[in-house]
């Protein structure tokens, strides 16, 4: 009986701990790498992750991600190239000023979790699968949407820039 009520008090002074939590904006990142030419890559990364993130190894069931990038924030490291992934042919900020994933479900796997939900990105929502791995309070997920998918860049030329988009995720709470 003493446990059980001092497991009462714990969780009634301290329901933080069992709940979803905000993402450190500073400490998250989402890096990316396609194709450029065949024969090389662009990197880049989007900052300005915001949401929330609740893993419970105990209990997957409660565990959820709702999450959401600024689309704005991409950087190569070359600016007119950020400039023109900021316009229409690409992400169009103006219009479409967010990148979001909210999970489903997310269930153990061979070498971590799989957290299965929603991608929206320029008006489309289409179902993925982000294979991640939990430690510390940090979320590292790594996966590939192809980008036309989603009608980004649609009308460039695949042989300039490739269709397969490498993402990796890294979402920290304090």
């Amino acid at each position: 009986m003493k446990k059980l009520s001092l497991l009462l008090v714990l969780l009634f002074l301290f329901p933080i701990a069992f709940q979803a939590q905000n993402v450190n904006t500073e400490k998250s990142v989402v890096d990316f790498k396609i194709n450029n030419l065949v024969f090389s890559n662009v990197k880049g990364t989007f900052k300005a992750m915001t949401g929330t993130l609740h893993i419970d190894p105990e209990d997957l069931n409660t565990s959820t991600i709702n999450v959401c990038i600024a689309a704005k924030t991409v950087n190569t490291e070359n600016e007119k190239r950020d400039t023109h992934l900021r316009s229409e042919d690409f992400f169009y900020v103006a219009n479409n000023p967010t990148i979001c994933f909210t999970s489903s479900t997310i269930k153990r796997a061979e070498t971590g979790y799989t957290a299965t939900g929603k991608l929206s990105m320029l008006g489309v929502t289409r179902d993925v699968s982000i294979p991640f791995t939990y430690k510390n309070k940090t979320f590292v997920g790594e996966f590939k949407i192809n980008r036309t998918d989603y009608h980004l860049g649609e009308n460039q030329n695949p042989f300039v820039i490739g269709t397969m988009v490498k993402i990796k995720i890294t979402c920290v709470v304090p």
